[in-house]
C-alpha cells in the first residue's frame, strides 16, 4: 500500500494530522502505539517498514498475556511523522476524536521483516516505552484488499504476564508524551535505591512467579564463573511482598503465610513498596542446627521451634522486573535490601562463595551438611530446572512415595517399615525398597494417624514386593512423601541401609522420580551461543529431552506463533501430567506436517518413519497389527518431531488389550447449542452415573463438546462395555428426547447433545487428556474437576499458551483419584439398563 489511501481519506485543511510522505527506512525500525478515542476507543499499532507505518487498529489493545489473542484489522499506511501525532481530529472529519501517543520505540523482525509481513506471520521484538519482548502478528485467512483481520499475541518470555498484570493499557493509561510513563509504576520508598540496572525491566508486578529449579550433578563444577550456597534442609518458598503484605508459597503455589506467619510478617516490614523473593524456610532446633523434622513438626502440631528464612534471590523489586539481570547483580541487591530487616527476625541471607564449587563441597561434607547449589554468576533467573544451577549432594538422598508400611515388630509401635516407591516417565509407580529407621515416636503416631485415611486394598505398585518371610504388608493410595537418606541403590532398583528424615508436603506424589545425577562435564559445560536462525537452525537443530529437532522454527499453530520447539517444549514441561494418559496404551495419531490448518492425516499403525524412542505394540484381531506407544519423555518429544499435534488413546491397556479400562461419553452438541446445555448435559450423565454406582471424571475436549470418563476394571469385553455404554446413551434419549440423541447423524441431531458411545469399541480412541488439538489457538484436553464446569471454562479454554498457569494454579489435581480407583461394571448395572 503507498500513502494514496490515507490522503484520500483526509481533508488536510481541516484535520491537524500531517500529510506526509513515504521516505527512506533508516538504520532502525520504530513502532508507535496511538490510544485513538473516536467513535469507539481503540488502539493504533503502527510498524515503521518500507518509507511508512504499515497500521493495525486493535479495539481491544494490546495484552501481555500470551493466551489473549487481541484482533488486529489492517488498515491504511499512515506516513512516519504520524507516529508523534497528537491532538485532537475534528468532528465529522475521518477518525474524528482524540489521538495520544500511548508508545513507542523501535522493533525488529525475526529474518526479514517486508518478507514476514507479505506471507502474513511477523515475528517481532519490541523495545519500548511499556512494550518489550517478544511478539506475533499473524494473518487470518488470505490477504485481502482491505481490512485483513489479524492477530496481535505476546509470546512467552520474561516480559509476559498473566491475570490483572497482562492488562498494560489499564495500568498504564497516559501519553508517553505529555507526562512520563511511570505514573502508575509503585512509588519508590527513600530506604531502598530503585534498580534501574542495565537489563532490568520496568514492569507491573507479577501475580505468581515459579521457582527455578537445580539439576542434581554428580560432582561439583570446577572454575570462576559458579558462586556456591549451602543446600538448606528445608522447604523451597517464594514470597510476594505489596503494601506492606506478604504471602509465603511453595514451589507448586500453595499459599502457606499461616504456617509461616512470623516469616511472612517479617518480610511485610521490609522497606519495599513491591518485591519478590526466593529462598528456603528452614527450622532452626535449640543448638543452632537446621532440622528437617523439627521443620515438620512444627508444621503438625506447633512444636517448639525457630522458623527461619534464608534468602538467596531477589526477582523483582519496586517496578522492576530483576530477573533478567546475572546472578551476581541479584545477590548484591538482595544483601543490600535483607541489610534493612531485623538482625534478630527470621530473614536471613543465604552467603555464597566464588568460585571453584568443588573445594567449596568438599568442605561442606566435612561439616556434616547436606551439599552445595553452585550457581553460575552471570546467569538469568528463569522459571524451569535447567543447568545454570547444579545441586550436588554429600550423601545418596532424595523423595520417595510412600506405597504401604508393614507390621511392627520387638517394640515398635504403630508400624515397621514404609514400603517406597518412585514414578517412572510414564507415571507408573515401582517399588525401590523399605525404610524401618530414623522414626521419632510423634512421627509414628503422626504417620499412623495419616495411613488410616490412605488405606487400599491393592498394591499401587507395578510388581508389588515380595511377601515371603516379611511382617504382613499394608497398602496405601501413593500421596504421601517421605524424605530419606541411604547409603546406595542396589543393581535392582532398591535403596540399601535407608533411613527416615521426614515427609514432604510441599510437592505432588506424580512428581517423585529416581534422581539421576548428570555428569559434570556435560551439565556445567559453557552456555552455547545463540543459535542462528533460519534455514542454518533448521538443518542442525536443537534437542529437547535428547530428542534432536528438525525444523524446529516450523509454525505448527500459526495464529499463536506456536513452533515445532515450543510444542516440543511444552510436551516437556507437562510430560508428569499427560504420560500416566498415554503410558501403555495403542495410539491413533493427528499429523500435520505443515501445522494446523494444513493438510492433516490420520496415522494408526507404525512404520519406518516413526520417531526416536517410540515403542511398537501387536494389537489382537483378525487383523493383527502393529500400533505405537508413548511411554517415555523421549517418545513423547518424538511425536512432535513426527508433527503430531493430536494424541488418540485406546481404551484399554497392554497386557489387557481385549479388556477396556474405562467408558468414555463424548458429548458431542449440535451446531449453535448453548453451551451450559452442554455442561447440564455433562452433570446429569454424572448424577445416572452416580445413581448406579460408578464414580466419574470430566475433561474438556479441545474442541466444541466434553468427555465424561469412568474408569473401570479391565474385566469386560469390548462388546460387553460397548453394550452398556449405548443402552446409557439411549436411556437417556427415551428419558430426555429434547436433549439428547444416541444417533450419530447430524441430520437427525435437531438441536440435540449426541452421546457418542462409539468411544468404546475395540480399535476406536480418543483424545487424551492434555494432547492438543489440532485446531485454531492450540486448544489442550484438559482434565477438570466438576465443581468447575460453569459459564467460564469452554472446550478450548485451556491452550498450550496457558496450560502451565492454569496447572501451576491447581491446589490438588482434579483427576487424583482416577488411576486410583478399581470399580466394577456389574451384572447388576448391566440390567439397569437392559445390556445384558
Amino acid at each position: 500500500m503507498s500513502l494514496d489511501k490515507y490522503w484520500a481519506k483526509r481533508d488536510f485543511g481541516k484535520t491537524p494530522e500531517p500529510r506526509g510522505k513515504a521516505v527512506k527506512a533508516g538504520k532502525q525500525l520504530a513502532y508507535f502505539i496511538q490510544k485513538h478515542d473516536a467513535r469507539n476507543l481503540h488502539y493504533d499499532f503502527r510498524l515503521e517498514l518500507d518509507g511508512t507505518l504499515k497500521s493495525w487498529a486493535i479495539p481491544k489493545g494490546p495484552s501481555l498475556d500470551p493466551a489473549d489473542k487481541r484482533l488486529a484489522v489492517h488498515v491504511e499506511d499512515h506516513p512516519l511523522e504520524y507516529g508523534l501525532f497528537e491532538g485532537e481530529i475534528p468532528a465529522r472529519e475521518y477518525g474524528a476524536g482524540k489521538v495520544q501517543v500511548w508508545d513507542k520505540g523501535v522493533w525488529e523482525a525475526d529474518g526479514d521483516p517486508a518478507d514476514g509481513y507479505r506471507r502474513g506471520h511477523l515475528k517481532l521484538t519490541l523495545n519500548g516505552v511499556k512494550l518489550s519482548g517478544r511478539w506475533a502478528l499473524v494473518r487470518m485467512g488470505a490477504p485481502k484488499q482491505e481490512k485483513e483481520n489479524w492477530l496481535l499475541i505476546k509470546e512467552k518470555d520474561s516480559a509476559a504476564r498473566t491475570g490483572k498484570d497482562a492488562d498494560i493499557t489499564r495500568l498504564q493509561p497516559d501519553s508517553v508524551l505529555a507526562k512520563p510513563a511511570k505514573k502508575n509504576a509503585p512509588k519508590r520508598t527513600p530506604e531502598v535505591e530503585s534498580p534501574e540496572a542495565a537489563g532490568a525491566l520496568e514492569t507491573a508486578m507479577p501475580e505468581m512467579i515459579r521457582p527455578q529449579l537445580a539439576t542434581l550433578a554428580d560432582r561439583a563444577p570446577h572454575g570462576d564463573a559458579w558462586l556456591s550456597e549451602i543446600k538448606f534442609d528445608g522447604y523451597r518458598a517464594v514470597c510476594r511482598i505489596e503494601n506492606k503484605t506478604a504471602a509465603l508459597f511453595t514451589r507448586t503455589g500453595n499459599d502457606w503465610s499461616k504456617k509461616w506467619k512470623t516469616i511472612a510478617d517479617a518480610a511485610a516490614q521490609l522497606p519495599v513498596t513491591q518485591a519478590w523473593l526466593d529462598g528456603e524456610v528452614v527450622a532452626i532446633d535449640e543448638h543452632g542446627a537446621i532440622s528437617f523434622q523439627l521443620l515438620q513438626n512444627i508444621a503438625r502440631n506447633a512444636a517448639p521451634g525457630r522458623l527461619a528464612y534464608y534468602v538467596f534471590d531477589l526477582l523483582y523489586l519496586n517496578g522492576y522486573d530483576l530477573r533478567p539481570l546475572p546472578l551476581a547483580e541479584r545477590k548484591a541487591l538482595l544483601e543490600a535490601l535483607l541489610e534493612k530487616a531485623d538482625p534478630e527476625g527470621p530473614l536471613l541471607y543465604s552467603q555464597h562463595v566464588d568460585g571453584n564449587p568443588a573445594d567449596v563441597f568438599s568442605h561442606a561434607c566435612m561439616h556434616a551438611l547436606e551439599g552445595i547449589i553452585a550457581k553460575r554468576a552471570d546467569a538469568p533467573y528463569e522459571s524451569a530446572r535447567n543447568n545454570n544451577w547444579l545441586k550436588v549432594k554429600c550423601q545418596l538422598r532424595q523423595e520417595f512415595v510412600i506405597g504401604g508400611y508393614t507390621d511392627p515388630a520387638g517394640s515398635r509401635e504403630k508400624f515397621g517399615a514404609l514400603l517406597l516407591g518412585v514414578h517412572d516417565d510414564a507415571g507408573q509407580l515401582h517399588y525401590a525398597g523399605r525404610v524401618g529407621t530414623g522414626f521419632a515416636d510423634a512421627t509414628l503416631k503422626a504417620l499412623h494417624k495419616d495411613f488410616r485415611k490412605l488405606a487400599a486394598t491393592a498394591s499401587p505398585f507395578v510388581k508389588a514386593p515380595p511377601r515371603s518371610g516379611a511382617p504382613a504388608l499394608h497398602w496405601l493410595k501413593p500421596a504421601l512423601i517421605a524424605e530419606v537418606k541411604f547409603a546406595q541403590w542396589t543393581d535392582g532398583g532398591l535403596v540399601r541401609h535407608a533411613s527416615f528424615v521426614g515427609l514432604r508436603k510441599d510437592k505432588p506424589a506424580r512428581e517423585i522420580r529416581r534422581e539421576k545425577p548428570v555428569p559434570v562435564e556435560e551439565a556445567a559445560a559453557p552456555a552455547q551461543p545463540r543459535r542462528p536462525t533460519g534455514a542454518a537452525a533448521d538443518a542442525k537443530g536443537p534437542t529437547v529431552a535428547g530428542v534432536r529437532l528438525t525444523h524446529p522454527s516450523r509454525a505448527l499453530f500459526p495464529e499463536t506463533g506456536i513452533t515445532k520447539l515450543k510444542l516440543a517444549r511444552y510436551y516437556e514441561d507437562i510430560a508428569e501430567w499427560v504420560l500416566p494418559h498415554l503410558a501403555q496404551r495403542p495410539l491413533t495419531l493427528v499429523r500435520c506436517p505443515n501445522g494446523g490448518g494444513q493438510q492433516c492425516f490420520f496415522q494408526k499403525h507404525a512404520n519406518d518413519t516413526i520417531g526416536p524412542g517410540i515403542e511398537k505394540i501387536e494389537v489382537p484381531g483378525g487383523d493383527a497389527a502393529t500400533y505405537m506407544m508413548v511411554n517415555s519423555i523421549p517418545s513423547l518429544i518424538g511425536m512432535v518431531q513426527m508433527s503430531v499435534l493430536e494424541l488418540h488413546t485406546w481404551g484399554a491397556r497392554n497386557g489387557h488389550l481385549d479388556q477396556p479400562d474405562r467408558i468414555i461419553f463424548d458429548l458431542d452438541p449440535a451446531p449453535g447449542l448453548d453451551w451450559m446445555r452442554v455442561v447440564e448435559a455433562a452433570q446429569l450423565i454424572r448424577g445416572l452415573l452416580d445413581e448406579i454406582g460408578l464414580a466419574s471424571f470430566v475433561k474438556t475436549t479441545g474442541g466444541k463438546g466434553l468427555h465424561v470418563v469412568v474408569p473401570i476394571k479391565p474385566e469386560k469385553s469390548w462388546a460387553e462395555i460397548k453394550a452398556f455404554s449405548r443402552a446409557i446413551a439411549e436411556h437417556l434419549e427415551k428419558m430426555l428426547p429434547d436433549r439428547f440423541t444416541a444417533s450419530m447423524s447430524k441430520a437427525k441431531r435437531g438441536g440435540r447433545i449426541f452421546v457418542d458411545y462409539l468411544r468404546n469399541a475395540l480399535e476406536a480412541t480418543a483424545v487424551a487428556a492434555y494432547s492438543t488439538r489440532a485446531r485454531l489457538g492450540a486448544p489442550v484436553s484438559t482434565p477438570l474437576a466438576w465443581e468447575e464446569l460453569g459459564e467460564e471454562i469452554r472446550s478450548d479454554t485451556f491452550t498450550v499458551l496457558n496450560l502451565r498457569a492454569r496447572l501451576d494454579s491447581l491446589k490438588q489435581d482434579p483427576w487424583a483419584d482416577y488411576f486410583l480407583l478399581k470399580q466394577r461394571v456389574t451384572a447388576k448395572m448391566q440390567r439397569t439398563f437392559g445390556a445384558n
